[in-house]
């Protein structure tokens, strides 16, 4: 799927969903459907607007930048805060033109600036230098997703997408840049076997507090949770890679920043580790009262329409 088909289609969706508004018809689905259309328009609009106009330049990849953070989602008063794991994969592409680069474009550091500091030129600057074509040296920070930046190689040349609009801003893709690299890919399925791998412990999260199912404000847990974020060189990675479990803190309650550990990770997955001799009760225990509480009221709801339909075949 190109970006050009996701904007049309997403334009198709947002006129059918703004038609079925207007008819007040299924607003319940519409509405949804209207504003994830407009927010993959607004992502990948301009990429599309390359894939048609923009002109096609050789580049190379100066250097590849993978991170991953554990984030706070909400946090406030007595409301809940919960926990996301992000994950971000880039890359700079560095290429040339015969233009000044305009807005979104930025020109590598003058060597001679460098010298005159007394820092020597860096990888990544000396991989920039070798961007082929000519014109003046520019270079661009893009998104990839996790696949897309396992196969970008530092050095490797790629060709890239440059789109002008009003001669003034200047947007760069990759050839084959994924679309909506910022929406995480769902896994379906076995990842495969798991072998297991040293770790080094960078950082811990612990989430005290969070929403029940039967409320929308924060509760202590019965278990509190413990984002455990690892650094570790799984099979075809040999530089290593940064990924997060998510296990029960009394279980790693021994552990600090620099601890090493195992973990166990999938080749299909190398950024999901899982730490060994570790609990992962939370999932359940913390929603425990909540779910025996559903159940109990479906049980009274259940009984109570048991007893009204025998009291009717009686009269």
């Amino acid at each position: 799927m190109t970006a050009t088909f996701l904007v049309f289609a997403a334009a198709a969706i947002a006129v059918l969903a703004l038609v079925l508004l207007a008819a007040r018809l299924l607003w319940w689905l519409a509405l949804p459907a209207l504003i994830l259309a407009l927010l993959a328009i607004v992502a990948e609009g301009p990429h599309a607007a390359a894939e048609i106009w923009g002109e096609r330049l050789p580049g190379v990849v100066a250097a590849t930048q993978a991170s991953v953070q554990v984030d706070t989602a909400r946090a406030g008063g007595a409301r809940t805060s919960h926990q996301v794991v992000r994950h971000r994969f880039g890359a700079i592409v560095c290429y040339r033109a015969p233009d000044a680069p305009g807005l979104g474009a930025a020109t590598p550091i003058d060597p001679a600036i460098l010298a005159a500091v007394g820092e020597p030129l860096s990888a990544a600057d000396q991989r920039c230098r070798q961007a082929p074509g000519s014109g003046i040296l520019r270079q661009a920070q893009v998104r990839l997703d996790e696949a897309a930046f396992d196969a970008a190689v530092p050095g490797q040349e790629v060709m890239l997408r440059r789109l002008r609009p009003f001669g003034w801003l200047e947007w760069t893709w990759p050839v084959d840049a994924p679309l909506l690299p910022m929406v995480p890919r769902p896994r379906f399925g076995s990842d495969g076997p798991r072998v297991a791998v040293p770790a080094q412990v960078m950082a811990i999260t612990i989430d005290r507090k969070g929403r029940g199912l039967l409320s929308r404000w924060a509760q202590p847990y019965a278990v509190p949770v413990a984002w455990v974020r690892l650094r570790y060189a799984p099979p075809g990675h040999p530089d290593g890679v940064e990924g997060v479990d998510q296990v029960d803190a009394p279980s790693v309650s021994g552990l600090v920043p620099g601890s090493a550990v195992s973990v166990t990770v999938a080749a299909e997955a190398p950024r999901v580790p899982r730490l060994v001799g570790v609990e992962r009760t939370y999932w359940w225990r913390n929603v425990l009262v909540d779910a025996l509480t559903i159940i109990g009221l479906l049980v009274i709801a259940l009984v109570v329409v048991g007893m009204r339909r025998r009291r009717r075949r009686r009269t």
